[in-house]
């Protein structure tokens, strides 16, 4: 918080010539003083040792040397009956006390604004800082988003309580698994298992920055595979939205599938997986299954009530192998359309995240505030009184997108990468 009030260019009482004036008729020899020495007199006046300005509405107003002027606004602002009122209430509150001094308005503003206790539980800002930058892929499994849903309650009857998924960013396919622990073998025998062994080496995936992702194994397995590793910014989810975005849907249909006691839920992960890959995606307008190999699921109700497709099927083998062959050539194109209906969806999701944007940026060097963790990670603070904000903290990295490395005055690394809607500008 501020200690003093502006001071006067030349470090003097401001209201000694007025004062001179009023009494002695004392001018300062600067004929452009003496002009405004004259102008600013009419409206003051020196009663009993004091001097006091005439406001527009008939108030006499103290006039306080900046000594007087720093208690006032500290008294005022955050003493016994101070309510941490912002700059212009500040201001209008000291006139009502029927105080003033020149740059009141400006220091009231200064003062409110380098408050600690107002930074600290200030609001939250709720407008993003940078705009959206969608992630645009034009093959399957090209990229993949991997996450960890959990832990989750209750446990399935054989002890899992995590899902490890993977979502491919272009076609929307998604392979997951349960787990009791998560480990960093656990990752890479997946990521080796179910993705590369299945679909091709991807030049990228991306995670979180939790430890088990963020491993030697992991390493390893990168510099052998040779693909690129991103992580996300910390309790960021957008940052990995495809991941997040099946996490959701894939809970969704869990619940609707699983049993009354909710425990078989590993045995019906399957299952969802099955109905999810088969239902069309609105970005794609095509079901991961069909963007994957070309043609529909032949689904269990196609069978027991036999479709069209599943009839010529047995009745005329050869003319169905000339409709598989006729989509396979017909892949290529589908994905293609599928690739420009995806970016038309993503622009249209960057438009309307766009017009919420309210841009922030910091430097390296720069002193800020934090949200504090309980509250990202839960969205619910942990006590009533509990500042909202922590710090401050010192930028000493910056990323691309709108992600900073914080760390605190010692030059400790606090917290390695974050985004930037947590993070405020703190006034010292």
């Amino acid at each position: 918080m501020s200690s003093e009030c502006e001071e006067e260019p030349d470090d003097l009482d401001w209201r000694q010539p007025i004062i001179e004036y009023l009494l002695l008729g004392k001018l300062p020899n600067d004929s452009r003083k003496k002009a405004e020495v004259r102008r600013r007199a009419t409206r003051f006046l020196y009663l009993n040792d004091t001097l006091y300005k005439r406001s527009f509405d008939g108030m006499l107003l103290r006039c306080l040397s900046k000594q007087d002027a720093t208690k006032a606004l500290h008294d005022t602002h955050a003493g016994t009956c101070g309510a941490h009122q912002a700059g212009p209430k500040l201001s209008n509150q000291l006139k009502r006390l029927g105080y003033y001094w020149p740059t009141m308005v400006r220091d009231s503003i200064k003062f409110a604004t380098t408050c600690k206790d107002c930074q600290l539980h200030g609001d939250f800002i709720h407008q993003p800082p940078q705009q959206l930058h969608p992630t645009t892929l034009s093959w399957p499994f090209e990229a993949w988003g991997l996450d960890v849903i959990g832990m989750i309650k209750p446990k399935s009857s054989r002890q899992h309580q995590y899902i490890l998924a993977a979502t491919d960013y272009f076609s929307k396919w998604a392979e997951a698994i349960p787990l009791k622990e998560v480990r960093a073998d656990d990752v890479t025998n997946f990521i080796r298992n179910h993705i590369i062994y299945r679909y091709g080496i991807p030049s990228k995936i991306i995670s979180d920055n939790a430890l088990y992702f963020k491993c030697k194994s992991m390493t390893k397995l990168c510099e052998k595979y040779k693909f690129q590793h991103s992580f996300s910014a910390s309790y960021n989810p957008s940052s990995n939205g495809q991941a997040e975005a099946f996490n959701k849907v894939l809970c969704n249909i869990l619940k609707k599938m699983v049993s009354g006691n909710k425990r078989d839920w590993h045995e019906r992960l399957p299952e969802a997986l099955w109905a999810y890959r088969t239902t069309i995606r609105n970005s794609t307008g095509c079901t991961p299954y069909n963007l994957v190999f070309g043609s529909e699921a032949v689904l269990p109700l196609e069978v027991q009530l036999p479709s069209l497709r599943v009839a010529s099927q047995l009745t005329n083998p050869d003319e169905n192998a000339n409709v598989r062959l006729a989509e396979l050539e017909a892949l290529d194109e589908k994905r293609l359309a599928a690739q420009q209906r995806l970016e038309i969806y993503q622009a249209q999701v960057a438009g309307a995240f766009n017009r919420k944007v309210k841009f922030r940026s910091f430097s390296i060097g720069d002193l800020v505030l934090t949200v504090r963790r309980p509250f990202v990670i839960t969205r619910k603070m942990h006590g009533k009184f509990e500042p909202k904000w922590e710090g401050p903290y010192v930028i000493t990295k910056v990323f691309s997108k709108g992600a900073y490395e914080l760390s605190n005055s010692e030059g400790k690394c606090i917290y390695p990468c974050v985004n930037g809607k947590f993070v405020k500008k703190f006034y010292a």
